[in-house]
């Protein structure tokens, strides 16, 4: 086992895994990580399940040091790290040694989370059957919280050190370009007036600095609906809500059980794994696309990873 203690936590850094099935019943959020992708690699890097919980840091201003050695690796948005002020280039695992100081700086535009992932995982509890933090429900995660400077991790580690990995370079998402969101129709899809999709489809939005692990609003034109208030439904991961003013809302891990928005689309989740690094201004515009091309593409997206 190593000890890795906290020494740097400026902004919102909480143990994550994939988050909770089967439990928005209950009223409890999903949660999980937000970027599916980077948080697999990272897992994968290190030799671990790829469900095995990793620290997300949320834009950098972190640091950690551990008192044996310890394999991680570090993925997701470039928060330009570096061990003892030396360089440590991202997508690759590495040993971190005691005396050793990882610090990440701001992402600064490369991406919103970043993940840790450590050989052998963290001796975290779980609830409801994950990791994952929600700190508005002072549910699983470190007590129930985010992650502070002072905090301790125990490793649990069978092999502690493994041979280094790096991800190729085509396998890099690239997170400051413009996103085109594939959605395929929501509940309300075929209510809403014909020019009302016909805007949205033909225009681009930014994202906003709205943006939270509940959703993210979008700045554009105003989509119009029609039909006054609805009932509240069950809402799912990547709904694309429609608020009073028109705007559009994505919602993510974090997000409430049922809304009462109309939900006008649900955005492809490979697609969302993007969306959510898309620093606020990034260009953002929806393409109408097949469900059942969606859902073959993440299907082979997480039988690739070994996950059903």
């Amino acid at each position: 086992m190593a000890t890795l203690t906290i020494t740097r936590a400026d902004f919102f850094a909480s143990i994550q895994d994939l988050g909770r099935r089967r439990t928005q019943h209950l009223g409890l959020a999903q949660s999980g990580v937000a970027d599916e992708y980077s948080f697999f690699r990272a897992n994968y890097l290190v030799g671990n399940e790829v469900v095995t919980p990793v620290i997300e840091i949320i834009t950098g201003l972190f640091s950690i040091t551990t008192d044996s050695p310890v394999t991680m690796a570090l993925t997701g948005a470039d928060m330009s790290a570096r061990v003892n002020n030396a360089p440590l280039p991202p997508w690759q695992s590495f040993v971190l040694m005691p005396g050793k100081v990882l610090e990440l700086q701001y992402s600064g535009g490369a991406g919103i989370y970043g993940y840790l992932a450590v050989k052998g995982g963290f001796d975290i509890p779980l609830c409801f059957n994950s990791a994952s933090t929600v700190e508005r429900e002072n549910l699983g995660g470190y007590h129930g919280r985010k992650l502070a400077a002072g905090d301790t991790l125990t490793t649990i580690m069978e092999r502690p050190l493994c041979p280094t990995l790096a991800t190729p370079a085509n396998q890099i998402p690239q997170f400051d370009r413009p996103l085109t969101l594939r959605i395929m129709p929501g509940y309300d899809h075929d209510n809403f007036p014909e020019n009302s999709k016909e805007l949205l489809f033909s225009s681009e939005y930014t994202v906003s600095d709205k943006v939270d692990r509940t959703g993210i609003r979008l700045s554009g034109p105003p989509v119009n609906w029609d039909r006054g208030d609805i009932l509240s439904k069950p809402v799912a991961l990547g709904v694309v809500q429609i608020t009073n003013d028109g705007t559009p809302v994505v919602l993510l891990k974090e997000r409430q059980s049922t809304g009462g928005y109309p939900m006008l689309g649900v955005v492809s989740h490979l697609d969302l794994f993007r969306l959510v690094q898309a620093f606020p201004s990034t260009p953002v515009r929806f393409s109408p696309a097949d469900p059942v091309r969606l859902r073959n593409e993440l299907l082979r997206f997480y039988n690739f990873w070994g996950f059903s």
